[in-house]
């Protein structure tokens, strides 16, 4: 008996040095470097659909949609131009912006007109994203698309961590965007004026803002965000015609967990939302980790939920 709980506290002290272990450390804080690489994407792509609802209270089910649109441009304008990804996301931007502006304008601004205008924009924003699903996939076929730049391969070396150098590049570029986002909406005009909409969408009428165009406007500045996060993805990413269903599901927790209308909530909860999948993947395995996302998401809206029911009590 002695002998047999010696051996089982060797085993556990054994184990217990295995997992403190420094590399077992290195393990998680590669998968913690690694979580808010990919968390900066999850925040661009949740802050371009938090921008739409917050001006607009309209939520965009084809938001991965135009992403997928982004990520198929950047593809084509490499492939047949061999334009850099990075060098082709402002063009990307440009012309993902007119794509929203021309899909506010001609088909959601006459939906906004009518009195169920919420659930016509619903079931039109679902249907567009069907649309585009299928028109690229009869387009461009069901294959696997990447791009491999010649530094596609390259890693950065910090002590004991390695970082991609694309991602490491991707995700400098979304923190300038996002600093540049703040700053429009913070000290220029026009972003005032967009500001004036979501508060109060009379009495910017009144003052003389034209709301029709900054609906317009904020439209292509979601659709322009999701264009710039998939040329940002393409270096390290694959495009195929379903990709827009991963990053718009998880959209739609950033902005949840984020605050509806809050760009730097958004911001925080998808470099949280990186976290939780890259070390629930550590945790329990890859193939639990959208498992434990979920799991965690509804956990935090009961929690949420039951704080703003004591608040209102």
């Amino acid at each position: 008996m002695a002998i047999s709980l010696f051996c089982a506290g060797f085993l556990y002290l054994e184990e217990e040095e295995t997992v403190l272990s420094p590399g077992f450390w290195d393990t998680v804080l590669q998968a913690v470097v690694n979580g808010i690489l990919i968390g900066g994407f999850y925040a661009l792509v949740g802050m371009g659909l938090n921008c739409i609802f917050g001006v607009m209270n309209i939520v965009n089910f084809c938001q991965g949609e135009l992403l997928m649109a982004g990520m198929y441009l950047t593809y084509f304008m490499y492939a047949y131009f061999e334009v850099d990804p990075y060098l082709a996301a402002p063009l990307v931007m440009a012309v993902m912006f007119a794509f929203g502006g021309v899909i506010q304008n001609y088909l959601i601004t006459p939906f906004l007109r009518r009195d169920d205008a919420d659930i016509n924009v619903l079931f039109l924003t679902t249907g567009l994203g069907m649309l585009f699903q299928n028109t690229a996939l009869i387009a461009f076929g069901a294959d696997y698309r990447s791009i491999r730049t010649p530094y596609a391969q390259d890693v950065i070396h910090v002590m004991n961590l390695s970082i991609s150098y694309p991602k490491l590049i991707s995700l400098i570029t979304l923190l300038v965007v996002t600093a540049l986002l703040f700053l429009f909406f913070k000290f220029t005009r026009p972003g005032k004026m967009i500001r004036a909409t979501a508060q109060n969408q009379i009495g910017a009428r009144l003052t003389g803002v034209n709301i029709k165009w900054i609906y317009i406007a904020i439209y292509g500045l979601g659709a322009a965000l999701a264009g710039v996060a998939g040329s940002l993805l393409m270096p390290f990413y694959f495009v195929h015609p379903m990709v827009g269903a991963t990053f718009n599901l998880r959209a739609f927790i950033v902005v949840v967990m984020g605050g509806l209308g809050n760009i730097r909530g958004a911001f925080i909860a998808g470099i949280v939302l990186g976290l939780m999948e890259t070390l629930g993947a550590l945790a329990a395995g890859p193939a639990f980790k959208d498992s434990i996302v979920f799991i965690t998401f509804i956990l935090i809206l009961i929690a949420r939920q039951r704080f703003i029911m004591r608040r209102t009590a």
